[in-house]
């Protein structure tokens, strides 16, 4: 059984009063603050890509005091990610590959940049996301919860941003109670309204509308049944980072689209520096040829067994 003691007449009157002010204060706002910027960099991006592009959504940050917040909104943001056209790397996939990179680099994957980081993970493209905001407000006959947040696209070739949004949402409850016994119920009805239930529901909402900004876009993808073997092209592989992303920064001077991946076999981490992927046989040969000729490296091409596994972008060398 419910028991408010809703004081006196006066003390009623006082916070039936309040809770005009605050619902008056909502209706003066709007119920979406947002925020968008890049468009047409983002589609012209997009349209450069003939295959979807291998995304990866990198933990996010946090601005608020809701320590697992973050992971909550990354873990529904990319939830709705998942169905655009991209290839998008798996949350555990890019955790294990960032938490072997600082327990054996000693140093958090926050210092590397964009390419860097790009490289490391065999992404075209990264997520960042910072959650901005998280607020509860409780008055009685009113409740609210407001969650913001912001995200970047970058490309990790150039690093550059090509997309950016910010969003916040709020869910609200409430009314104004005409009688003591509507008012029980408000006060009831309110306060069920701070519930992780309504929180879930907030962060699904936040999510769903930053998602749902991006830019539609479309891309050729050949058909599995037409596809055939494809191989990677390993240049190099060093148990040093650093050999890696040196070996990485010559290949690109030269325009080859390289990038590194990280893996334990036995207990032993290498760095491998790969192109591709290819068609294996002609095409692998002719960049193997290509690689021998300017550079001192016995390239080894490597069978991709999975080819629906996000792997490395299209290596080509640009003019």
């Amino acid at each position: 059984m419910l028991n408010f003691d809703l004081g006196s007449d006066l003390d009623r009157y006082v916070k039936l009063k309040a809770a005009v002010l605050v619902l008056a204060g909502l209706l003066s706002c709007s119920f979406h603050n947002r925020q968008q910027v890049g468009f047409f960099d983002f589609t012209t991006w997009a349209s450069q890509k003939s295959d979807p592009p291998i995304v990866g959504i990198v933990p996010f940050t946090n601005q608020t005091n809701e320590p697992d917040l973050p992971n909550l909104v990354r873990v529904a943001f990319y939830g709705h990610f998942s169905p655009l056209p991209f290839k998008d790397l798996e949350i555990t996939e890019i955790d294990g590959t960032l938490n072997l990179f600082e327990k054996h680099q000693q140093k958090s994957f926050k210092t590397l940049s964009t390419v860097e980081l790009g490289s490391i993970l065999g992404c075209q493209a990264l997520v960042f996301g910072e959650v901005t905001e998280f607020s509860k407000l409780y008055a009685g006959v009113y409740s609210q919860i407001g969650i913001g947040a912001k995200i970047r696209i970058a490309d990790t070739e150039d690093g550059r941003t090509i997309w950016e949004d910010s969003f916040t949402t709020r869910f609200h409850e409430g009314n104004i109670p005409l009688t003591q016994i509507n008012a029980i119920f408000s006060l009831a009805k309110s306060g069920l309204n701070l519930r992780t239930t309504q929180e879930l529901r907030a962060i699904d909402d936040l999510c769903r509308n930053l998602v749902a900004r991006i830019p539609k876009v479309s891309f050729f993808q050949i058909e599995k049944a037409k596809r055939v073997q494809l191989c990677e092209l390993q240049i190099a592989a060093f148990k040093s980072i650093k050999r890696a992303q040196a070996v990485l920064k010559r290949l690109r001077e030269k325009k080859y689209r390289a990038f590194i991946r990280t893996v334990d076999e036995g207990g032993v981490i290498w760095h491998r520096v790969l192109m591709g992927p290819f068609d294996c046989g002609e095409e692998t040969d002719r960049w193997r040829e290509k690689i021998v000729e300017e550079f001192d490296f016995e390239p080894m091409p490597v069978k991709i067994h999975n080819p629906d596994h996000p792997v490395s972008l299209k290596t080509r060398k640009e003019n």
